[in-house]
């Protein structure tokens, strides 16, 4: 049995909203994600990313909208 080679590049997703009632601005935004804090707005599975661009339109005031990137870094576990 062989164990499970790391992958070369992690993924993660980010929810930036965008607003222009105060200029124009890309702010970071969202919540924590549930399986570990990564940063604001900073999730592991594009899953939660979608499902927290959803509620914070659902509770946005603003004329905002919301984007969701995927961000590719390349993992230091990775060994050739």
């Amino acid at each position: 049995m062989e164990s499970l080679k790391p992958p070369r590049t992690l993924k993660f997703y980010q929810l930036i909203k965008f607003s222009t009632k105060s200029g124009m601005n890309l702010n970071p935004t969202g919540t924590a994600s549930p399986n570990g804090y990564l940063g604001t707005g900073i999730y592991r599975t594009q899953e939660e990313a979608e499902h927290n661009r959803t509620l914070e339109t659902l509770k946005d005031s603003e004329d905002a909208t919301f984007h969701v990137f995927e961000l590719e870094f390349p993992n230091p576990a990775y060994r050739e």
